[in-house]
């Protein structure tokens, strides 16, 4: 997400707009933003894992792209509202009409307020997310499975 402005997407900043939601700060570089950030990818990837575990999904490319659109989806549709609805609204001072903010970024659903490559980028990132999730945890994979000649060795 960081390189969307060079690659012609608009600015997106999932860290600072977790940090507006809690504190009502835009600083993107506020680190509980990006320790919430972190820690849900985090868990993306054990839950990831624990489907294959529980023999739920066979861990492949496809597998993983199919689980980073889910991702995109999940994100964009209930997460997004969910930000939206807990932000904060910026501080009002008395007699003093409230500006607009300077960040174009608010959270809505499939984040339709930065326009439609704000969907596309993160629909890129999700799935290059799950595409590398999948082939690793398919490389893991392959690498535990011994070929059948080098047991008799």
């Amino acid at each position: 997400m960081t390189i969307c402005p060079a690659l012609g997407f608009p600015t997106v900043g999932t860290a600072a707009m977790v940090n507006r939601a809690i504190f009502g700060t835009i600083d993107p570089s506020f680190w509980v933003g990006w320790i919430i950030m972190i820690a849900a990818l985090v868990g993306a990837i054990a839950v990831f894992f624990i489907l294959e575990t529980a023999h739920l999904v066979r861990v492949s490319i496809r597998t993983g792209v199919i689980y980073g659109a889910a991702l995109w989806l999940f994100a964009g549709i209930v997460i997004m509202p969910l930000i939206g609805i807990i932000e904060k609204p910026p501080s009002v001072i008395v007699n003093v009409p409230v500006i607009p903010q300077a960040d174009p970024m608010q959270a809505t659903v499939m984040m339709y307020s930065l326009g439609p490559l704000a969907s596309v980028a993160a629909l890129i990132a999700w799935v290059l997310f799950g595409a590398i999730l999948g082939a690793t945890g398919s490389a893991q994979q392959r690498r535990d499975i011994a070929p059948i000649g080098a047991a008799a060795r």
